[in-house]
């Protein structure tokens, strides 16, 4: 499904990312953990390429991107084959909840108004809220609006969700509501690699759990060997220090 091998990122001197191999298996849900600054959000936008990876190679079902020569034709498929859950929502102020999420099936895609208003109100409940249509993101609650971004990754049907730390900009009684919609798109065997600090959430719904640190992947294992017997004293020493 994806494979990513030798994928490096530096900001000037910096080495954010070091050689990162992972592979994805289809329908697996892969969660990765680790200290602020490990390099695990620009490892999720150098998928999509939102960050230029210096170098690296990239397969996602049957497209192979060269992450150092890509062109333009790579950064639309990939675009077009993932969807992206941001920490801060990213939503159009001006636009309903209903119209961020047409708004790319409708400009990008091409999509008539009339199914991409359909699609967007099937995504609307299947998030819980269908009865916010027609509200602004300024009237929603910061779980609400995380909701909307989450149909809105999902409206053009993409291969693989990249999830950025979903929970973080939420106060804690929101947080409970957008895990849940996540939880479900799990156990219906959605492709995702999602980025969180909400441990117990880890522990539920990951296949694998990956433990990052100075941009390198540490360790990699089951989450009831992550949580209760890593192998790597890094990684004991994190969980030590926050689980």
């Amino acid at each position: 499904m994806l494979k990513i091998k030798n994928l490096t990122k530096s900001f000037g001197n910096l080495k954010v990312l070091k050689d990162i191999d992972l592979s994805v298996a289809e329908g697996e849900v892969v969660v990765i953990i680790g200290p602020s600054g490990s390099g695990k959000s620009t490892f999720l936008r150098s998928i999509n390429i939102l960050e230029e990876a210096d170098d690296g190679f990239l397969k996602l079902d049957n497209l192979e991107v060269n992450l150092k020569s890509k062109d333009k034709d790579d950064i639309y498929q990939l675009r077009q084959d993932t969807g992206m859950i941001f920490q801060s929502y990213n939503l159009f102020r001006n636009k309903t909840a209903l119209e961020n999420i047409t708004e790319a099936l409708i400009v990008v895609q091409n999509v008539n108004k009339e199914e991409a208003i359909k699609i967007g109100e099937e995504l609307l409940t299947k998030v819980g809220l269908a009865d916010k249509r027609d509200t602004y993101p300024a009237a929603l609650s910061g779980g609400q609006q995380q909701r909307v971004g989450i149909a809105r990754a999902l409206a053009t049907n993409p291969k693989l969700l990249l999830v950025d730390e979903p929970t973080s900009a939420l106060d804690p009684e929101l947080v409970g509501e957008v895990l849940k919609v996540l939880k479900e798109l799990a156990q219906e065997g959605m492709t995702m690699l999602i980025v969180t600090h909400e441990m117990g959430f880890a522990r539920e719904v990951a296949d694998k759990v990956i433990f990052m640190d100075q941009g390198e992947i540490i360790e990699i294992a089951k989450p009831e060997v992550i949580f209760t017997n890593p192998k790597n004293k890094r990684t004991k020493q994190f969980l030590t220090q926050i689980y």
